[in-house]
C-alpha cells in the first residue's frame, strides 16, 4: 500500500515541507511516480517517519536520527540514546540556572518596589570580597569575573563598591570582586536608590541616612556596602537600582 504526501501529512501530522525536508536529509526516501512524479510512501516509510517523530520529541537532531537509522545493534541504539540523555542533563542543569536567575530577578523587582528611598533596618547576607577591580569595564579586568572552572561570573552580580565611612566623610571607595557569603549575615540601614547618567543620587543619600542614623541613635561600622540590582531603561538613558547596606555596630 503506498499512501500519497497528503495521506502522510493527515496520518503522522507532520507537514508536508517537513516531510520533504527529511526526505532532503535522506531520513526517508518515498517513491517518485514516473508519469507524474508525484511522491508516494510505503509502509516502511511511514514506519520511519514514526520513529522519527519519536526522536524528534527528544529534540534530536538530523545528524543524531541518521545514526539511529543508520546502527546495527541495540547497543549503538542504547549508546545513543544514553549520550542524548546526557546531553538534556546538561541542559537542565543550564536551565535550572537561568530559572535561579530569574527568581532572583523578580525578588529584586520586589525588594526595589518595598525599600526604593527608604531607610530602614534589614538583615542581609555578608560579602566575601576578592580581587579589587581599579575599573568594571577595563579589558584586563575581566580575568578577576572568572570563577575557579574559567567560566565567566555574571559580573552585574559579581561586583561591590565598599565606601570607608570616617568622622570627617567618606574615604576610601573601592570595588571588589564579590559573592554572597551563605554563612554570615549583617543586621544593616538599607536603602535602594535608582541612578542614571544624569543623577548620581548617592552624596544626597548618603546625607540622608546620617541625618536618619542620628535621629534613631543608632551607630554604624567603618564600612557602607554598594550592590547594583537590576538595570533598566528610561527612553535612551539607562537606570541602574543600588542596594546600599550598612552594617549597624554591635
Amino acid at each position: 500500500m503506498d499512501l500519497s504526501i497528503g495521506d502522510v501529512e493527515k496520518i503522522t501530522g507532520i507537514s508536508k515541507d517537513r516531510l520533504r525536508y527529511y526526505e532532503d536529509k535522506n531520513l526517508i526516501i518515498p517513491e517518485r511516480n514516473e508519469d507524474n512524479s508525484y511522491r508516494t510512501y510505503s509502509v516502511d516509510e511511514v514506519i520511519k517517519l514514526l520513529g522519527i517523530q519519536l526522536y524528534r520529541s527528544m529534540d534530536m537532531g538530523v545528524k543524531e536520527i541518521q545514526m539511529i537509522q543508520k546502527s546495527v545493534s541495540l547497543e549503538d541504539l542504547r549508546e545513543i540514546f544514553m549520550n542524548r540523555e546526557n546531553d538534556l542533563a546538561i541542559k537542565i542543569d543550564e536551565l535550572e540556572k537561568q530559572k535561579q536567575e530569574v527568581k532572583r530577578c523578580i525578588d529584586d523587582c520586589e525588594k526595589i518596589s518595598a525599600y526604593l528611598d527608604k531607610i530602614s533596618i534589614r538583615k542581609t547576607k555578608g560579602f566575601k570580597l576578592y580581587d579589587r577591580i581599579e575599573d568594571v569595564l577595563k579589558v584586563n579586568e575581566y580575568l578577576k569575573f572568572k570563577d575557579g572552572v574559567n567560566e565567566p561570573r555574571i559580573i552585574l552580580r559579581s561586583f561591590v563598591r565598599r565606601i570607608e565611612l570616617t568622622p570627617d566623610g567618606i574615604g576610601e571607595n573601592a570595588v571588589f570582586v564579590a559573592e554572597e557569603d551563605e554563612s554570615t549575615e549583617m543586621e544593616c540601614v538599607y536603602t535602594i536608590v535608582s541612578e542614571s547618567k544624569n543623577e548620581d543620587p548617592l552624596m544626597g543619600t548618603y546625607a540622608k541616612c546620617m541625618k536618619w542614623l542620628k535621629d534613631n541613635d543608632i551607630k554604624i561600622g567603618q564600612y557602607c556596602y554598594i550592590r547594583p540590582l537590576l538595570i533598566s531603561h528610561l527612553g535612551n538613558d539607562s537606570l541602574s537600582y543600588l542596594e546600599i547596606m550598612v552594617p549597624i555596630k554591635k
